[in-house]
């Protein structure tokens, strides 16, 4: 059973498992691109920011609990400094509906063995626009990059099945309200429409968090071409309250 720790990148690549360092060197590959979409993603690499944690069967599903749990901890604590988290899993060789519908089913366990309550100020129910995945009292934006994606390949870091958390802390600066952050926010999604093989999903490039018609879950597991996103949210909430 993998430990339940925090792995830095220089770590993974001396002493982890063969998988990991091949799914790091790949991942490490993509991001460091100088025309990488996310600037912020390149430079939070380069400058050690990110931090890991290894999932090589599901039965490794509660060390990656701990370790998320320990990753809001310790990013909490740097709120200035844009640290994020991303689990690389020993899975490889799916479709894109077998890995996104995997990803819903990670983030449902991860919800159902949450060890801290619903944190205040952000609605329980997926069909509020200010809602968000929480874990560990942490507001967080998921998401999944996955191997088979062809076109969105802003989302995809090489072979193995990978999901990150972005603790809502780190989009200072970043959003509408930022001074500069419309300005940011327009030359990442000029930097996409580079880099992917498919325009910004339409349904999404306009809205931002907290848009009465935005519903935060629509991004985390963007299709592969800019079909329909779905109506409903995977995620069963089960009646978690703000404590």
């Amino acid at each position: 059973v993998t430990q339940a720790v925090l792995w830095t990148n220089e770590e993974i690549l001396r002493s982890g498992p063969p998988w990991a360092q091949t799914a790091m060197q790949q991942y490490r590959d993509t991001i460091l691109d100088p025309d990488f979409p996310c600037y912020f993603g390149t430079k939070a690499e380069e400058q050690g920011h990110m931090r890991f944690g290894l999932v090589p069967t599901e039965r490794d599903l509660p060390s990656l609990a701990e370790a998320l749990q320990t990753f809001a901890e310790f990013s909490g604590e740097h709120p200035k400094r844009r640290h994020v988290f991303i689990a690389l899993f020993d899975r490889t060789g799916h479709t894109y509906e077998e890995d996104a519908q995997y990803f819903w089913q990670v983030l449902q366990w991860l919800h159902e063995h949450d060890p801290q309550p619903w944190p205040a100020g952000i609605p329980s129910s997926t069909d509020s626009p200010e809602w968000e995945f929480c874990f560990a009292g942490d507001p967080m934006f998921a998401f999944p990059c996955i191997p088979a994606y062809q076109h969105r390949r802003s989302r995809r870091m090489g072979e193995h099945f990978l999901m990150c958390f972005q603790p809502r802390r780190i989009f200072f600066g970043v959003d509408r309200g930022d001074p500069g952050g419309e300005r940011i926010r327009e030359d990442i999604y000029a930097r996409v429409e580079d880099w992917d093989a498919v325009p910004p999903h339409p349904q999404l490039v306009d809205l931002a968090y907290g848009d009465p018609t935005m519903r935060e879950w629509r991004q985390y597991a963007l299709p592969d071409q800019n079909t329909r996103l779905l109506e409903q949210c995977p995620l069963h909430t089960n009646g978690k309250v703000p404590r």
